[in-house]
């Protein structure tokens, strides 16, 4: 559930190449040209059993047993009496959310209703809380899953007013348009400390079943099949009402969407650099990070579709505000080549196992705080997987949050240690002192 996020868009990436390797070559409709076949499946199924080896070492077994022996429980002292932090987490993203509905029934037409794409109602309707959910909106979703499932640390039901404002946000993201991508991003985020409460658990020898009753286990087999129904129906409304296709126009759309879309643009780097030994560390570096197309977004793609594609075109595509699927690990093989790329590959990796660790670890600590300033982190370093965006590591923002990050980090570890030493201290000091003998 931590890498459900990473791990699914590894095995739809893996399929694609696959898929193009076996049975090319096959037409790309984006890059307009004919890929495949080939072997290319082969370096990228070893980038991305990288990632599964980093994996399994930061959360090897014998360091979660040590996580669960040096850290205890914390004391239930900020949910009880007056102040619930939870209650001020809910009330804060609960008046965030009714207004976010609002702005969407006072500003123009609903797009579901409007057959509009949502890049169309963004650009046009979307009010300023719409623009703070689409750059937001995953690591609210974070943080609602935090205060969902924090309750059970200490053997509480799940809190259900965070599941309904999580519901909220599905539906109003089905109402403005959005499809599959944006109810996987923001579902993937959500699940993430529920495995690390499950993996909590098993290093303290308790079993799952226990957090899972059966009425949870029932809601989240209706809650799961009610959001396969939603993306059916979204996926469905988008390509048949709103882009008008049919039979076999809607058949070939779909086809290149699931299964070449996907790998097309690995299966170019690996033609340019594994095949035909073409590559710029120097120039990629640049493109990258010094002067990209558009600095705000994710310059790995830009400067791929500026390879694959000719240069007025692919300042086209992104001048609309669209891009092509792809970016990890090609980012790293345009930087390092057939041989530095799998070393980037190896060492990206580990730094994305040792933060998700850092996260379990401050999820099973009930460290809220130092949560919170992780998310950012956690959305750049999630991204960088999935679609291998880096150049949001150069800006002097996300550097000021990683800084604030560690000191709330240092500041709540030692507030801490003096919550749970202090019960300990004063009831040592109100036990009786032993008599001496003569």
């Amino acid at each position: 559930m931590l890498y459900f996020f990473v791990f699914l868009s590894f095995a739809w990436r893996l399929g694609s190449v696959v898929y193009i390797d076996l049975l090319g070559p096959l037409p790309s409709e984006q890059l307009e040209r004919n890929i495949g076949p080939g072997i290319s499946a082969v370096p990228l199924a070893l980038s991305q059993g990288m990632v599964v080896a980093a994996l399994l070492f930061s959360f090897r077994g014998r360091r979660l047993l040590a996580l669960r022996d040096t850290y205890p429980p914390l004391p239930a002292l900020i949910t009880t009496g007056r102040f619930k932090l939870s209650n001020l987490a809910f009330g804060a993203i609960a008046l965030f959310v009714i207004a976010l509905w609002i702005e969407l029934f006072v500003r123009g037409p609903i797009p579901l209703f409007a057959a509009m794409e949502r890049f169309d109602y963004s650009r046009l309707y979307g009010g300023p809380l719409h623009q703070r959910l689409m750059e937001w909106g995953p690591m609210l979703a974070f943080q609602i899953g935090v205060f969902f499932v924090a309750p059970t640390l200490h053997d509480q039901p799940f809190d259900r007013r965070f599941g309904a404002l999580f519901a909220s946000l599905l539906v109003y993201l089905f109402l403005v348009g959005h499809r599959f991508s944006s109810f996987y991003v923001y579902s993937c985020f959500f699940i993430i400390p529920i495995g690390a409460v499950l993996l909590g658990r098993e290093a303290s020898g308790l079993r799952a079943r226990r957090l899972f009753t059966g009425t949870a286990l029932r809601n989240f087999w209706i809650a799961g099949i009610a959001l396969l129904l939603l993306i059916v129906v979204a996926v469905t409304y988008s390509y048949t009402v709103v882009r008008k296709f049919e039979g076999g126009q809607l058949l070939s759309k779909l086809s290149q969407r699931i299964l070449v879309q996907q790998g097309e643009m690995w299966w170019m780097t690996y033609e340019r650099i594994f095949v035909q030994g073409q590559w710029n560390g120097g120039f990629a570096a640049y493109k990258l990070f010094v002067e990209p197309f558009e600095p705000t977004r994710n310059s790995t793609m830009q400067l791929l579709m500026e390879l694959g594609l000719p240069l007025e075109r692919a300042h086209f595509i992104l001048r609309a505000g669209s891009a092509y699927t792809g970016g990890w690990p090609e980012v790293w093989f345009e930087l390092g080549g057939p041989i530095g790329g799998f070393v980037l590959v190896a060492l990206s990796a580990f730094l994305f196992s040792e933060f998700m660790f850092l996260i379990t670890r401050c999820i099973i600590e009930e460290r809220f705080a130092t949560c919170f300033f992780l998310t950012p982190l956690l959305y750049a370093l999630s991204i960088t997987v999935a679609a291998g965006m880096v150049n949001s590591f150069v800006q002097v923002t996300l550097v000021i949050k990683a800084a604030a990050a560690l000191v709330v980090l240092v500041v709540e570890n030692r507030w801490r240690s003096g919550l749970i030493t202090a019960p300990s201290t004063a009831s040592s000091r109100s036990q009786p002192r032993p008599r001496r003998e003569a």
